[in-house]
């Protein structure tokens, strides 16, 4: 009996160890109802990343949800779209920074931002076709780079946009100072080699004007008609640069339109018949060079040896040649606007004429040329002696260039923002001058245009601003009043598709209820 009780011990310790031993191999070992939904989750992962699963019911995935930009939606106003006709009750739906949808049965899609806009009048922002140090910090010259002189803090972008200007084309200066020898090469660009030569040496201290008028600027006597022929050089070209600028106010990203919309010249550099051969030289070596440089690039894809020819004209040339950019010029007088009709009806180039005051004149004229003008309705000009029925301004020239078919836009008095006392004759006054032209005679509707479409195809810019089209930039205004009305507000401006002007938040303009 003693040596049985041992043995029995024994096998019930075993018989222990190896209930525990496999409780813990089971405990460590899957069940077999969960191997397989962790097999299938990795399998569903894979085919995942091979193929996404398709979206049911043509609706989006939530991670396309996610990465999809923010709508906003103006509802509930007149809709201008300028180019067709206008929406009573529209919506206006607005996605990263373009017009994305515009009706009265459009739908708002859940989770926009929605503008009220009901009893008031949504149209495109306004085009100034002539501004001056608006959003800029500093002048631009034609050394200074454009892009780094922007300023969308600046001030007078706010006063711009108190006013409906969302779209800004920006005049530089003509370098001025003293003549080094690299400007003079600059500036009788177009010459022949013997005239340049002859104006590279000519003394800088003789104010070369009317040669019968010259005078010595050392010791201020007047300047012969005997003195050598040379010493009457002709004016040099000094074109200004025009860039286009956005009121993006607080925004630098996308400001910055384009660089160089115009080859603007001052009235003087077309004048005179020196004047004017020097000008058809210049286009003729603009002409000579695109025709070799096709050439060179003709050979050039052929794999055969070729020079690049030498560029004898500035950019700004070629690109008036090739008709990527119009010729701007000022010219008031039916004889300096005839004189440019057939100067660019010669040279085969674009052509916008600002001012125009006796455009009304020859409307017939413009008309046929397919050139529009700039005009300034308050602006007058008197006429001349006994000749009045056709010389000097007309009240009613909006009205003559209506009826005609003349495309024009509108500028204002002055192209910069004064708070001198210039009230009502400065930038400010752009939809002012709107007025004055329906006080002229033409419609409500011309004069809309001249504020935004006309202006935007002078700029070569149609495709993105002057009208409220799917696709086009989200410049809005929104207004309480008729655009050509003068005791109409913007209420709300949006530039780029965001909200950069509210009138009660930026009280920059007065803020009573009408």
């Amino acid at each position: 009996m003693k040596t049985k009780a041992p043995i029995a011990m024994r096998t019930i310790l075993l018989s222990l160890s190896f209930c525990l031993l496999s409780a813990a191999v089971f405990a460590q070992t899957p069940a077999a109802d969960e191997k397989k939904p962790a097999a299938k989750e990795g399998a569903t992962a894979k085919k995942s990343e091979d193929k996404p699963a398709k979206p049911e019911d043509g609706k989006s995935s939530p991670e396309k949800k996610a990465d999809e930009k923010p709508v906003t939606a103006i509802v509930g106003g007149d809709v201008y779209t300028v180019t067709q006709e206008v929406i009573r009750r529209g919506t206006v739906l607005v996605q990263d920074g373009k017009i994305l949808d515009v009706g009265r049965d459009v739908k708002v899609p859940e989770g926009a931002t929605v503008i009220d806009a009901k009893g008031m009048i949504v149209t495109p922002g306004f085009v100034s076709i002539t501004t001056r140090g608006v959003g800029l910090d500093g002048t631009p010259s034609t050394t200074a780079k454009l892009a780094d002189l922007l300023d969308p803090f600046d001030a007078n972008v706010k006063i711009a946009l108190g006013v409906g200007i969302t779209t800004a084309c920006i005049q530089s200066s003509s370098s001025r100072g003293r003549f080094g020898r690299r400007a003079q090469d600059e500036l009788f660009v177009g010459l022949d080699p013997t005239a340049a030569e002859i104006a590279s040496s000519v003394s800088f201290n003789i104010d070369f004007g009317d040669p019968e008028t010259a005078v010595c600027k050392c010791c201020g006597l007047p300047i012969l008609p005997t003195e050598p022929i040379e010493r009457a050089t002709p004016q040099p070209i000094r074109a200004q640069k025009n860039a286009v600028i956005k009121m993006s106010a607080g925004r630098l990203d996308g400001m910055l339109v384009t660089d160089s919309v115009f080859y603007n010249v001052t009235p003087g550099s077309l004048t005179g018949a020196l004047n004017r051969h020097t000008w058809r030289e210049t286009i003729a070596k603009a002409r000579d060079y695109l025709k070799q440089q096709a050439e060179h690039e003709a050979k050039v894809a052929k794999k055969e040896k070729s020079r690049p020819p030498r560029k004898p004209v500035s950019d700004d040339v070629l690109a008036l040649v090739q008709k990527k950019t119009p010729l701007r010029i000022s010219c008031d007088s039916v004889s300096a606007i005839r004189e440019m009709l057939d100067l660019a009806e010669e040279l085969d180039y674009d052509l916008v004429i600002d001012g125009a005051t006796e455009g009304w004149v020859i409307p017939e004229e413009l008309a046929e040329a397919g050139v529009p003008v700039i005009i300034t309705p308050r602006r007058r000009r008197q006429p001349q002696l006994a000749h009045a029925d056709h010389s000097g301004s007309n009240i009613e020239s909006s009205q003559i260039f209506e009826d005609s078919g003349v495309p024009f836009g509108i500028a204002p008095l002055s192209s910069s923002i004064s708070l001198n006392g210039l009230a009502g004759r400065d930038l400010t006054s752009l939809p002012l001058e709107a007025a004055f032209a329906v006080r002229g005679g033409c419609t409500e509707q011309t004069a809309l245009r001249a504020l935004t479409i006309v202006p935007a195809r002078m700029l070569g810019l149609e495709d993105r601003i002057g009208s409220i089209e799917a696709g086009k930039d989200a410049d809005l205004l929104i207004l309480n009043g008729q655009p050509t009305d003068y005791r109409t507000y913007v209420e709300t401006a949006l530039v780029n598709g965001h909200v950069v002007y509210e009138r009660n938040a930026d009280r920059v303009m007065p803020t009573f209820e009408r």
